[in-house]
């Protein structure tokens, strides 16, 4: 905060602090939002998968997740960076704080064959866990 009582490098640190922290608030809110679009499409993959979508459908939306993946880690890198360059270091960002989950590979035309195997075999029950 600039105030008259400061001296003329105090307002600069201060200055240069606001920036810092409007940096790491930027990158950490869009890394936030990719990972609440990762969940969301989660869930739309799991349930256009028990729906028994096309499976060219739903690998569409495993390639669309798997890119938001990517920008997740993206910006997951450029919080580590940021907060290093500004004197925070990676060891206080805990592993669990911005998990980023794994990557889905793409289904494959005799998917949902086996999963109707699986359903007949296992009940309904446990197949919609083996899809989680």
């Amino acid at each position: 905060m600039l105030s008259s009582r400061n001296t003329p490098f105090d307002n600069l640190r201060n200055e240069i602090a606001g920036e810092k922290f409007s940096a790491l608030r930027r990158i950490s809110e869009n890394l936030s939002g990719c990972l609440q679009e990762l969940e969301v499409m989660n869930e739309k993959i799991n349930k256009s998968m028990i729906d028994n979508l096309p499976f060219q459908d739903v690998n569409k939306m495993i390639e669309t997740f798997n890119k938001i993946r990517e920008d997740a880690e993206e910006w997951r890198y450029y919080l580590t960076v940021t907060r290093e360059a500004s004197g925070f270091f990676h060891g206080l960002l805990k592993a669990g704080v911005y998990k980023i989950p794994q990557r889905i590979e793409d289904i494959g035309e005799d998917y949902y064959t086996k999963l109707n195997l699986k359903v007949h075999r296992y009940g309904k029950e446990e197949c919609i866990l083996l899809l989680q």
